[in-house]
């Protein structure tokens, strides 16, 4: 029982160094595999979107993701019709070869989620009442379309925007609109209270 109290206060202490704001809409640059990555944007979404088949991450899945983050949006997209239009480049060749040990791949991959995380962590919130339909639109563009006609983002731009300052503004919103409640610091500590005590 201590064991599985200890877990669960370890998992809530880990979710709230996560959710650090500052650390999502402006998080800290990323080397991975030699890959330099800044924040990631909205756009990087939209193209990796394009690769996830719910399955398993293959290394050139991996290949892809870091590229794509690794440049801006447009840049992303010229890179990515060289990728997919040439049979066998020699540098996604080099990569495959070097991370294709799953020690290797496994730690780059590792790696790779541990920035997705900090990118796109978000705190835990709580539904109004009458709030919990189930929508059909994609989640992307469902934050879209909020960015777009209720925050003032141009369609232009809106690709090389940083993807954790984009949820942020999204939960900002839907928090002033009374659809949600952001769970503070305050709160948080109360629900881990009661938690505990159910446990005990």
């Amino acid at each position: 029982m201590v064991a599985e109290l200890h877990h669960v206060c370890e998992r809530h202490k880990r979710r709230r160094q996560l959710m650090n704001w500052i650390s999502t809409v402006e998080p800290a640059p990323w080397t991975i595999a030699g890959f330099e990555l800044g924040p990631l944007r909205f756009g990087h979404c939209l193209l990796i979107e394009r690769f996830m088949d719910g399955g398993q991450n293959k290394i050139i899945d991996l290949w892809r993701y870091l590229n794509i983050a690794s440049r801006t949006y447009e840049k992303s997209v010229r890179w990515l019709t060289k990728d997919v239009n040439t049979l066998f480049p020699v540098k996604r060749w080099a990569f495959c070869n070097t991370h294709k040990k799953p020690a290797k791949f496994e730690h780059v991959l590792r790696l790779w989620n541990k920035y997705v995380e900090e990118n796109t962590a978000t705190p835990q919130v709580m539904m109004s009442e009458g709030s919990g339909t189930t929508i059909g639109t994609p989640y992307l563009q469902t934050v879209w379309n909020i960015c777009i006609h209720k925050l003032n983002y141009n369609p232009q731009t809106i690709k090389e925007a940083p993807f954790g300052e984009i949820l942020w503004a999204v939960l900002a919103y839907n928090e002033s609109q009374g659809g949600i409640r952001v769970v503070d610091d305050n709160l948080e500590q109360v629900f881990e209270k009661l938690k505990c005590q159910n446990l005990n």
